[in-house]
């Protein structure tokens, strides 16, 4: 009888969950996910959210919307409520309603993974400008090609969102990802090692190396150690790469992880 009584609040369980999930996926507004609602939300954003929010959705005056924090977790109805009337130091809004459901889709936007959004710029120049001499490849790996400096890219697109990748060209040493931190290493027979710090403990250093293999350096061997502080990415694309540049390799990066 407990059994059997188990059983019935379990199949009871799925089904109310299953109702929920469906009536929320119903209650989903149509403009989310919209290229062509988001970027009418973007310049809704532009003229008058960016003041504080920034004009990549960073943060400044107004928290970050690039990242999952507080607002995250609202309902797209509370986000377009809290919009509309305002919060806090948040003025209200008033938009039309349409506007106001676009800049809910386009702050939805700023945390969806990169390969679900429609993006501006051409991906082909992007992919050229990537593997060129002088480009991402020398440092970065997409498909098993490339160097070992930098993260593999292979699967971004699914791993960042849009504002994100921007930001990583342009501003380096905004987030930084573990396990790129250099050190360069004197030895105490004379000789000296450089590269990546992969792992660290009182016994040994194992750093990565330009040609991608592992060297486990005994901390005994070491007469000095040198950490770069800053990111190892060059800061100054923001100043050589023009603005199509960045937008064309963020449009490369955002394919990378859609198969």
């Amino acid at each position: 009888m407990q059994l059997h009584r188990i059983l019935i609040l379990s199949v009871s369980s799925a089904l109310l969950w299953a109702q929920h999930a469906k009536d929320d996926e119903a209650a989903k507004h149509p403009f989310m996910g919209n290229p062509d609602r988001i970027e009418a939300g973007r310049k809704t954003y532009l003229g008058g959210c960016a003041g504080c929010h920034g004009p990549e959705g960073g943060g400044g005056r107004g928290p970050s919307l690039i990242e999952r924090g507080a607002w995250h977790p609202m309902t797209d109805d509370n986000l377009y409520a809290t919009i509309q009337k305002g919060v806090g130091i948040m003025p209200a809004a008033n938009l039309p309603t349409d506007r106001g459901w676009e800049l809910v889709a386009f702050v939805r936007s700023l945390t969806a993974p990169a390969v679900e959004m429609k993006a501006p710029g051409d991906a082909a120049a992007g992919e050229k400008l990537f593997w060129s001499t002088n480009g991402c490849s020398g440092c970065h790996r997409i498909g098993g090609k490339g160097g070992f400096a930098g993260p593999d890219l292979s699967n971004i697109g699914r791993t960042s969102t849009l504002p994100k990748l921007r930001r990583s060209i342009v501003d380096p040493d905004f987030e930084r990802t573990p396990g790129f931190e250099r050190a360069d290493l004197t030895l105490r027979d004379g000789s000296k090692l450089s590269g990546l710090v992969k792992d660290r403990t009182n016994y040994r250093l194992q750093l990565q190396l330009k040609d991608g293999a592992l060297r486990s350096v005994p901390v005994e061997t070491i007469e000095t150690v040198e950490l770069t502080k800053p990111s190892i990415m060059p800061a100054d694309y923001k100043t050589k790469l023009t603005r199509d540049d960045v937008t064309n390799l963020v449009s490369y990066l955002r394919q990378q992880g859609a198969n």
